[in-house]
């Protein structure tokens, strides 16, 4: 009976019940029916709920600024030097046939405006324009801080930014450092095994040893090599991390080379726990928000 409840609340939410909601009590119960437990804004303790509370209460221009995926590069640029971005090849608001004329064979399709909207183009002569045009036309149609509620993407410019495909030696789409830093501080590294295929993610402390638990995804059971340039990302992201309570730095190791990927201010929306929930309290722990 429980479950059946369950199902049945989850699907009035998303529905409608959600956009008769407060961005409070989109968290509130959002949260209830996804970790089946009720957050603390008063008093949070967990990193999940901790997140909550920075999309609720730090409602600042720098948030936004992470976010927007094209005003962050000048931020990038002033913070660690402007060799760090990946090349931009094209921004847009309408993908026509001249633009796609004039980019190259290899390349990378992202939103300005919201998460998980990428396409990654190998070859661009095995792709339909028209099939492409109508993905980022649906990005563009996406109210993105509406279906989240994720403050810092509000009224976000609707652009497409086309960047260089960055691939390994082997061909392929590079591993993903992501550094938590915590008052400007690098506790946790999670890196990201074929995030476009067959995901697994491992976690890692500052100094590259593998920590136990798990975020979201099952773990990489192959070796992974300390990265040589691991101290310089550390400083980097740590750079980038200085103005923030919390921030995740995303950054691409390619042998000598340190690529920036974005600034991450909620992971998984904070809907997403560490496992098991000791792990979840340890990292909330190391979030200091100064509550009053």
């Amino acid at each position: 009976m429980k479950k059946t409840i369950k199902y049945l609340l989850t699907k009035l939410f998303w529905g409608f019940g959600r956009h008769l909601l407060s961005d409070k009590w989109y968290a509130k119960i959002r949260y209830w029916l996804e970790l089946d437990t009720w957050p603390d804004f008063q008093n949070p303790q967990t990193f999940t709920e901790k997140i909550q509370w920075i999309k609720l209460n730090e409602r600042t221009d720098l948030r936004q600024l992470a976010a927007n995926r094209f005003a962050v590069r000048n931020y990038v640029a002033k913070k660690i030097n402007n060799k760090h971005l990946v090349p931009l090849l094209s921004k847009f608001r309408e993908l026509t046939q001249s633009k796609w004329n004039s980019l190259p064979d290899q390349f990378v399709l992202k939103a300005n405006h919201g998460c998980e909207m990428v396409a990654i183009i190998q070859n661009k002569q095995e792709e339909q324009l028209e099939e492409v045009r109508r993905q980022t036309k649906k990005w563009k149609q996406t109210d993105y801080y509406s279906f989240s509620r994720e403050w810092a993407y509000k009224g976000l410019p609707r652009t497409i930014l086309a960047e260089k495909l960055l691939l390994t030696e082997a061909g392929e789409i590079p591993n993903d450092y992501k550094f938590f830093c915590f008052n400007g501080e690098v506790k946790m590294i999670q890196v990201d095994y074929d995030r476009f295929g067959d995901q697994r993610r491992n976690l890692f402390d500052r100094n590259f040893n593998r920590m136990a638990g798990k975020l979201l995804y099952p773990p990489y059971e192959g070796d992974t090599q300390k990265p040589k340039q691991l101290d310089k990302a550390i400083e980097i992201a740590e750079k980038l991390s200085s103005d923030f309570t919390f921030l995740r730095a995303d950054l691409y190791l390619m042998g000598e080379e340190i690529y920036f990927g974005e600034l991450t201010n909620y992971p998984g929306n904070g809907f997403v726990p560490f496992q098991p929930q000791e792990l979840e309290y340890n990292v909330g722990s190391w979030l200091d928000l100064n509550i009053e």
